[in-house]
C-alpha cells in the first residue's frame, strides 16, 4: 500500500485483494482503508510540488459525492443475509472490479489515443470521474486505475497526475471512514491491526517515492502492469473462492 501509494499513485487495487484473500473480506477491506491513511498522508507530502489547483478544486467535491453513494451501495451489500453471504458478496465485488481495471490498465494505451485521444480535462468530467472513484474506493477501496486511465487520456504525465490522484484519495479515505464505520465495518478489533501495520506501510511509502524519482516513464508503467498481474491472479482465486483456494494451498504447503 505504501509502496503503491507514493511510488504509484495507487495501491489499493492490489493491496485489496491480497489483504481480503488474507483475513477475509469485511477485515481486509476495513484494514486497507485505514492504511491508505497514513500512505496518502506521506504521498501528499511528499509530492506537494507537483499538485495542480485546476486539477483540485473538481475533484475534492466529487469525493465526497462519490463517498456518500459508495456508503449507499456498500450498505445495501452488508445489511442483509448471513455473514457468509456478507463475506462472499464482498469478495466477489473486490475481484470483479480488480479484473476490470486490470483489464481497462493493460489497455490503457490504446484507450488513452481512442478517437484522437482527448484535450485537457474540464471540470465536469474531473467531478464526474472522481464520483465514479469514489464510489469504487468506497466499496471496495479500488479506483485509483480509472482515475490514471482519465489522466492519461487527458495527455497528463506522472509527475502531474500522481499528485493529484494523491490529494484526491487523502480527502476520499477520511470521508469513508464515516460509512465503514457506522455499518461496523471498521471496529476497534480490526483498526488495530491496522494500527499496527502503519509502520511497515510508511517504510514503503519511502521506497515507493525513491521509485518514483528515479525510475522511467517505462519502469514506471512495467511495475504498474506487474502489480495488476498479481492482483488478477489474487482476484480469480477470490472468484473462485478464498476459502477452497486456501485449502487448496494448505494441501500443496
Amino acid at each position: 500500500m505504501g509502496f503503491g501509494r507514493s511510488g504509484l499513485g495507487t495501491g489499493g487495487f492490489i493491496a485489496s485483494p491480497l489483504m481480503v484473500f488474507a483475513i477475509g473480506a469485511v477485515n481486509g477491506v476495513a484494514v486497507v482503508a485505514l492504511l491508505m491513511l497514513p500512505a496518502a498522508l506521506l504521498g501528499v507530502w511528499q509530492h506537494r510540488a507537483g499538485a495542480r489547483r485546476t486539477l483540485l478544486l473538481p475533484l475534492l467535491p466529487s469525493a465526497a459525492i462519490g463517498t456518500a453513494i459508495g456508503g449507499l451501495i456498500l450498505w445495501g451489500l452488508v445489511s442483509s443475509g448471513e455473514e457468509a453471504e456478507v463475506h462472499r458478496r464482498l469478495e466477489l465485488l473486490v475481484a470483479l472490479l480488480c479484473l476490470v481495471y486490470g483489464l481497462l490498465l493493460t489497455l490503457r494505451d490504446w484507450l488513452a489515443n481512442l478517437g484522437g485521444g482527448a484535450g485537457a480535462p474540464r471540470a465536469r468530467g474531473l467531478v464526474l470521474m472522481g464520483s465514479a472513484v469514489g464510489i469504487s474506493q468506497t466499496v471496495s477501496n479500488t479506483g485509483s486505475p480509472l482515475m490514471t486511465l482519465y489522466f492519461l487520456r487527458h495527455g497528463l504525465n506522472r509527475g502531474t497526475f500522481v499528485p493529484a490522484q494523491l490529494s484526491y484519495m487523502l480527502v476520499q479515505n477520511v470521508l469513508k471512514l464515516i460509512p465503514l464505520i457506522s455499518l461496523g465495518l471498521l471496529t476497534p478489533i480490526n483498526a488495530t491491526a491496522g494500527f499496527i501495520l502503519i509502520p511497515v506501510t510508511l517504510a514503503g511509502s519511502f521506497a515507493g517515492q525513491g521509485f518514483f524519482l528515479k525510475a522511467s516513464d517505462t519502469q514506471f508503467f512495467r511495475l504498474y502492469v506487474l502489480l495488476l498481474v498479481m492482483g488478477f491472479a489474487v482476484s480469480l482465486g477470490l472468484l473462485i473462492g478464498r476459502i477452497p483456494c486456501l485449502r487448496v494451498l494448505d494441501t500443496l504447503i
